[in-house]
C-alpha cells in the first residue's frame, strides 16, 4: 500500500480534530470584568422548560434579529465600542434598561426590519443590515399600534407583506418589553412543588412578606439576583461578581441537577457542532469531487475517515440533545432534520464500507450538508429544545413510531440522492461503465428496501399511537396519508424491478421521484395547516418544497433524454467499436 493512502487520510483526520477541538473552546470571563459567561450559565425556566440564561438570550435576540446571536454595540459601556458582544449581554442591558437614565438596550439595533411600508411608516430609511433600535422608531410606535390592529382583524388570508411585518414587529417589541419589566423569564426558583416566578413577582411577593413578618427576612435569592442587576446597572463588576457567585451557590445547592445540565448546555450553544459540521462535510464533498479526478484511492480514503470524524460529532450533539432534553432524538422538525442528516451519513459511509467507489462519500456529505443547513434554517423560529406537547409527551411512541418513520425518510432520501449521482454521472460525465451502472442500482435497490421496512413499520406503529391517543387507528389524516405514500412509493419501485418494468435507469429515476414523496411528507403536509399532525404554515418553507419539487422534476426530465446522447453511453460505444485485444483493461 503506498504511503501517501495512509499518511494524507491522517492529516485530514488531525487537522478535522483541531478544528473541532478549538471551535468548542469556551470563552473565560476577566478576571476585573463582569462575568458574563457565569451569568449565562445560570438556569432559569422558559416556556416551560429549564434552560439556561444563555438559551433564552441567544433565542430573544435571533428572532428578533433574524438569525443573529450576537449583537453590535454603538455606545460605549464597559465592553468595547462596535464589537459583536454576546446575546447574554444584550439579556442584561434590556432588563436594567427601564432602571437606567441613558436606557441603553433601547439603543442597540437589533431589530430587522426589512418592508419598505413599515420602513416608511417607522419614518425610518433604509440602511445596510436593515437593523434598528427602538430609540430610533420610538416615536411612530403609535402609529404601529394602529397598524397592528388594524391587521390583527384582517383574516390571514388577505394579510399581504405589510400587515405580516408589522404584527411580526409587534410581537418582537411584546418580547422586548416583558424582559425590560422583568416579567419573563422565570429566575427566582420557589420551593418544592411550587412554579418558578419572574423576578418582579418574587420580590414582591417578598417584600409583603417581610413587611408582615420582619424577622423572616428578604427571599435570599431574590435579593442576590437584585444586587447582580443593580451591580450591573452602577458598572459595579466586583459587586456583580460577588453576588453572582453567592446566588448560583444557592440555585446549585438547591437545584444541583438543573445547574449541571444548563452549564452543559452553555458549552453545547458556544460550540454550535451542527454548524462546525456542515463546514466539514462541505470539506469532505470537495475531497471526494477531487477524487474522481486525481489519484482516487487516496482522496477516497480521506475523504471516508475525515467524513467518520464528522459523524462521531453528529453522534454526540444529538446525543448531547438526548441528555439536555431527556427525550429520544427525533421531537421537533429542527431535530428530525438533524436526525435524517445523521442517518444519510451513517448509511452511505456504509454503502462506502462495501463498495469503496467514492459514491458513499459524495452522496453523505452532500445529504448531511442540505438537512444540517435546513435545520440551521429551522432553528431560527426559537428554541429548538421546546416542551413537547401534551399529546406527543410519550418517550416511548417518540423512540419507537417516530424514530421509524424518520429512518423511512433517511433512507428514501438516501436512495434519491443515489438516483440523482446516476443521472449525472451518465449524463455529463464517462464514469458510469457498466460496472458502476450495475453497482449504483444494486445500492439504490438495497437502500429502497430498507426504506420500505422502515417506513412500513413506523407507519404501523404509529397507527397503533393514534388508535391510543385519539380512538381511531387511521383518519387520513395529511400526515398520516404521506407516511402511506412514502410506503406505496417505495412497494412500486420494488414492484417495478421485480416485475421488469422498470431497469437501472428507471429504479433511479423512480428513486428522484422518492425524494419529491418524502419532501412532501416531511414538510409538505405542514403548510396544508389542517389535521392533527400541522405544524403552521411557513412561507420560506413552502417556497423552498417547490424549488425542490422542480428541480427533482427536472433531474427526472433529464434522465429521461434517450441513453445514446448520454456521454457515458457514448464512450462505451467508442469503447466497443475497438478490438477487445486493444481496449484498455479494466482496474
Amino acid at each position: 500500500m503506498h504511503k501517501s493512502n495512509l499518511i494524507v487520510p491522517a492529516i485530514a483526520v488531525i487537522l478535522g480534530f483541531a478544528y473541532f477541538y478549538f471551535q468548542a473552546a469556551q470563552p473565560s470571563d476577566p478576571v476585573e470584568g463582569f462575568h458574563i459567561q457565569e451569568f449565562a450559565r445560570l438556569p432559569i425556566v422558559d416556556r416551560g422548560r429549564v434552560k439556561p440564561m444563555d438559551t433564552f438570550a441567544r433565542v430573544s435576540l435571533m428572532v428578533m434579529n433574524d438569525g443573529f446571536q450576537t449583537f453590535k454595540p454603538d455606545i460605549s459601556k464597559e465592553y468595547e465600542k462596535d464589537k459583536r458582544q454576546p446575546a447574554v449581554r444584550w439579556l442584561l442591558d434590556v432588563m436594567t434598561s427601564r432602571f437606567s437614565d441613558n436606557h441603553i438596550a433601547e439603543k442597540h439595533k437589533v431589530f430587522r426590519i426589512e418592508n419598505d411600508q413599515l420602513l416608511g411608516l417607522l419614518a425610518l430609511q433604509p440602511r445596510p443590515g436593515l437593523r434598528y433600535s427602538i430609540e430610533e422608531f420610538a416615536p411612530q410606535i403609535g402609529e404601529l399600534e394602529k397598524a397592528g390592529k388594524a391587521a390583527d382583524q384582517k383574516e390571514n388570508s388577505k394579510k399581504d407583506a405589510f400587515d405580516k411585518s408589522v404584527l411580526q414587529l409587534a410581537h418582537h417589541l411584546q418580547s422586548y418589553m416583558e424582559i425590560a419589566s422583568l416579567q419573563t423569564p422565570l429566575v427566582i426558583p420557589a420551593g418544592k412543588g411550587e412554579d418558578w416566578k419572574p423576578f418582579m413577582q418574587a420580590a414582591l411577593e417578598s417584600r409583603n412578606a417581610n413587611q408582615a413578618d420582619p424577622n423572616a427576612g428578604m427571599n435570599p435569592t431574590v435579593s442576590k439576583f437584585g444586587e447582580m442587576l443593580l451591580s450591573y446597572l452602577k458598572n459595579e463588576p466586583l459587586n456583580f461578581n460577588k453576588a453572582l457567585a453567592e446566588y448560583r451557590e444557592l440555585i446549585t445547592k438547591e437545584l444541583p441537577e438543573q445547574s449541571e445540565i444548563s452549564g452543559f448546555e452553555v458549552f453545547f450553544n458556544h460550540f454550535a457542532p451542527f454548524y462546525h459540521c456542515i463546514v466539514v462535510y462541505l470539506f469532505v464533498f470537495l475531497i471526494s469531487c477531487f477524487a474522481w479526478v486525481t489519484a482516487p484511492a487516496t482522496l477516497n480514503k480521506t475523504a471516508f475517515w475525515l467524513c467518520i470524524l464528522t459523524l462521531l460529532v453528529h453522534t454526540w450533539a444529538l446525543g448531547s440533545r438526548m441528555h439536555i432534553q431527556g427525550r429520544p432524538p427525533v421531537t421537533n422538525l429542527y431535530s428530525s432534520a438533524i436526525f435524517i442528516g445523521w442517518g444519510c451519513v451513517l448509511g452511505c459511509l456504509m454503502l462506502e464500507g462495501i463498495y469503496k467507489n467514492g459514491i458513499g462519500n459524495i452522496v453523505g456529505s452532500v445529504t448531511g450538508s442540505l438537512t444540517l443547513l435546513i435545520a440551521q434554517h429551522l432553528s431560527a423560529e426559537g428554541d429548538t429544545l421546546e416542551m413537547m406537547q401534551a399529546v406527543l409527551d410519550t418517550n416511548f411512541w417518540l423512540a419507537t413510531h417516530v424514530t421509524c418513520v424518520t429512518l423511512g425518510y433517511t433512507a428514501t432520501f438516501v436512495a434519491g440522492f443515489l438516483g440523482i449521482i446516476y443521472v449525472v454521472m451518465g449524463i455529463v460525465t464517462t464514469t458510469l461503465t457498466p460496472e458502476r451502472d450495475k453497482s449504483l442500482t444494486q445500492m439504490i435497490y438495497g437502500v429502497v428496501c430498507f426504506a420500505m421496512l422502515f417506513s412500513f413499520v413506523g407507519t404501523v406503529l404509529g397507527g397503533i399511537w393514534a388508535d391510543q391517543s385519539w380512538g381511531r387507528f387511521w383518519g387520513w389524516d395529511p400526515k398520516e396519508n404521506g407516511a402511506l405514500l412514502i410506503v406505496i412509493w417505495n412497494a412500486i419501485i420494488l414492484h417495478a424491478r421485480w416485475g421488469g418494468m422498470a431497469k437501472n435507469r428507471g429504479v433511479a429515476l423512480l428513486a428522484i421521484a422518492g425524494n419529491m414523496v418524502t419532501g412532501w411528507s416531511w414538510f409538505g403536509t405542514n403548510q396544508l395547516g389542517v389535521g392533527l399532525h400541522a405544524y403552521g404554515f411557513n412561507d420560506q418553507l413552502a417556497w423552498g418544497l417547490t424549488a425542490f419539487w422542480l428541480s427533482q422534476l427536472g433531474l427526472i426530465g433529464v434522465g429521461l433524454i434517450p441513453r445514446q446522447y448520454w456521454l457515458s453511453s457514448r464512450m462505451v460505444s467508442k469503447t466497443s467499436s475497438i478490438p477487445a485485444k486493444l481496449q484498455p483493461k479494466q482496474a
